[in-house]
């Protein structure tokens, strides 16, 4: 099955939960149940796309996430 790629809508219900939670962007089972529901797609997946999301956090705020290297 070729793999489909998380639409607009279900990435910006995505997107919200991690802005509302950047301070600790780890969903409960509960929540990354929730969010799968709301989003139709399976729990791995929206495991799978909060894992990216947090690498892609870091990439962008290297300097919000780890000390300064002076």
């Amino acid at each position: 099955a070729r793999r489909k790629n998380a639409t607009r809508e279900t990435t910006s219900t995505l997107k919200a939960w991690l802005f509302e939670h950047r301070k600790n962007p780890y969903p409960t089972k509960g929540e990354k149940i929730m969010l799968a529901i709301l989003t139709k797609m399976t729990l791995t997946q929206v495991s799978t796309w909060f894992a990216n999301a947090r690498r892609r956090l870091k990439k962008e705020n290297k300097m919000t996430w780890s000390p300064r290297n002076r």
